[in-house]
């Protein structure tokens, strides 16, 4: 049996027993190292690799087009905007030794409970986004966001809180 054949049917059958569990995984996504803790949606052509792992609470959404790599923790109630990169990872920067030569810097990012990312923003490695945050289209989160903070722009900035 060809390697990606028996790669194709193991991750057929990971996600009947998902859905079983209540996650949906639509067809043109590929995951691995997550942990799911509840129900979750996650829709079509998004790639999610957990390095060394991503543990997603109850209650979570994906739209389509994400990209997620690191060492990712998501609270429950959390939606996640189209084309959204979560990136937990970078290269160095020393000088004297080119940049593609230069290990990975990881650092873990931790998102909220009741947190609303929109589409198409990037977050970087190192960031906790609080509960209840709302991260604004097309924003770059490069910091710590508080709790309940409506952020957007590029870097991203507190625009004002939820009342």
């Amino acid at each position: 049996m060809a390697k990606s054949f028996k790669k194709t049917l193991f991750l057929i059958m990971k996600r009947i027993l998902l859905k079983r569990n209540g996650v949906t995984i639509h067809n043109n996504t590929t995951f691995s190292n997550i942990t799911f803790l509840g129900t979750a949606t996650i829709e079509p052509y998004n790639r999610l690799v957990g390095l060394p792992k991503i543990s997603v609470g109850d209650n979570f959404y994906m739209n389509s087009g994400c990209h997620i790599l690191g060492d990712i923790s998501f609270g429950r109630d959390v939606m996640i905007g189209p084309k959204t990169i979560i990136w937990g990872r970078d290269h160095g920067k020393e000088i004297g030794i080119p940049m593609c030569n230069q290990p990975h810097n990881s650092q873990p990012i931790k998102i909220g409970n009741d947190v609303w990312v929109g589409a198409n923003v990037t977050i970087l490695k190192g960031v906790s986004i609080s509960d209840g945050a709302i991260i604004g289209a097309g924003s770059v989160v490069i910091k710590d966001i508080p709790a309940f903070a409506i952020v957007a722009g590029n870097p991203a900035k507190i625009i004002k809180y939820r009342e």
